[in-house]
Parts: structure tokens; sequence; C-alpha cells
């Protein structure tokens, strides 16, 4: 097996590097994610756009399945377990967006921002080109940066706002560890990174999309604290 334990410490490496990169450039970006600051407005709109790239990264998800059902039945299986595991995941958020009046017709992809669908696209045309590495490494640093960061927002946006405002994304938190999908996205990562070219894919991905993941996090503060 060409994947290993120093290969999954490189992409947690690259992912450091690119996220302090951004981190550098937004420091509203930075402060939120490893500081105290706060903002009910960002969080909430944040919370807005974390729900409906779900439904879109549920699309992804989907559309990589039938693309490796093609050629890499490995990896078709594994995501389709992990999508299966991942669905209803936005009910939970779900139930604070409604506590903070958004109805279901504002949490629909045309309302995301186009950042977002920058990202997504990004993501859907290169599994189109490559097969199902993109959406892949995608998940992997969505499980990666949730395990640093979910916990952290989460509980300081419960002291600001109560943790009755946050219930929703307080079960996320806990169904996420509870789940510890470290060992899937570690397998799921091997039926796709089978060799160096696969690797080095993997880290162009990652500093293509993290900075995209700014450009999101920079109009969230554009809207919100403008």
């Amino acid at each position: 097996m060409f994947f290993s334990q120093e290969s999954l410490k490189k992409l947690e490496s690259a992912v450091d590097h690119a996220m302090h990169s951004e981190f550098k450039k937004d420091e509203i970006m930075h402060k939120f994610h490893n500081e105290d600051w706060f903002d009910e407005n960002y969080y909430k709109r944040h919370i807005l756009e974390c729900v409906i790239r779900i439904h879109m990264n549920n699309e992804l998800d989907a559309n990589a399945v039938r693309v490796a059902a093609i050629n890499n039945i490995s990896a078709a299986k594994q995501l389709s377990y992990y999508l299966y595991e991942e669905f209803g995941h936005d009910e939970m958020f779900g139930q604070d967006l409604t506590k903070y009046g958004y109805s279901s017709d504002q949490i629909v992809s045309k309302n995301a921002f186009p950042e977002t669908w920058k990202l997504m696209g990004y993501l859907n045309f290169c599994v189109e080109k490559f097969g199902a590495l993109p959406a892949v490494v995608w998940d992997w640093f969505l499980e990666y940066y949730g395990d640093k960061f979910n916990n952290f927002i989460t509980q300081k946006a419960g002291v600001h706002m109560g943790n009755q405002a946050v219930s929703g994304a307080a079960s996320h938190v806990a169904f996420d560890e509870a789940e510890d999908h470290s060992g899937m996205m570690t397998e799921m990562l091997s039926s796709v990174i089978k060799t160096q070219e696969d690797f080095d894919l993997a880290i162009k991905h990652i500093n293509s999309f993290v900075p995209m993941v700014g450009e999101y996090f920079q109009a969230v503060r554009a809207e919100t604290l403008s």
C-alpha cells in the first residue's frame, strides 16, 4: 500500500500551512478560528452557509461515487458508506437556523456566496477530470478541519449566544466525535492515493481549495461586518 501514516502527516502539514497563509490574509478569519473574538451575525451567516454547502457536498460525493464506480470500486464503496453516514447532518445545524429566523426557502444553493459556488464548481469539475480523488481529499479536509476548529467555535458561540442557541451545532460536534471518522478517512485516502503522482495531485488540490475557503470567509466578513 502506497499511502501511509507519513503520507497522512504530510497532508495534514500541507493543510496547516495553507490555513496559516489564509489566516495571515484575514485577521477576522484567524480570530474566529483561534481566539476569543466573536460576532453573532458572522457566526449565523457562517452556519447558514455550512448547511447549504452540506447539501452541495452530498451532491459532490454522489457524483464522485458515480465516477469511481467505473474503475475504482473500493473508493466507490467507501465513499458511498461515508455519504450514507453524512446524510442528515444538515438537520442538526438546521435546528439552530430555525432559531435564528431562517426559513427553508433561504437554505438553498442559490443563496450561497459566489465563493462557495466557485469552490464546489472546482471540486465537481476536478472529479469529472481526475476521478474521486478530489472529493475524497476534500471530505478528509472537512473532517480534519472539524476536529481542529468546530468544537472551539461552537463552545465560543455558546458562551456568547447561550448553549440553547447552538444546541444543534453542539449535537453535530458530539456526533462527529462519537463516530470518529479518522480511520475511515485514512482508508478512503488510501483507495485514491496509490502512487506518488496521486499524492502530488492531492497536495495540489489542497493548495487550490484551501485559498477558496479563505475567499469564502472573506465574503462572510464583507457581508456581516462591513
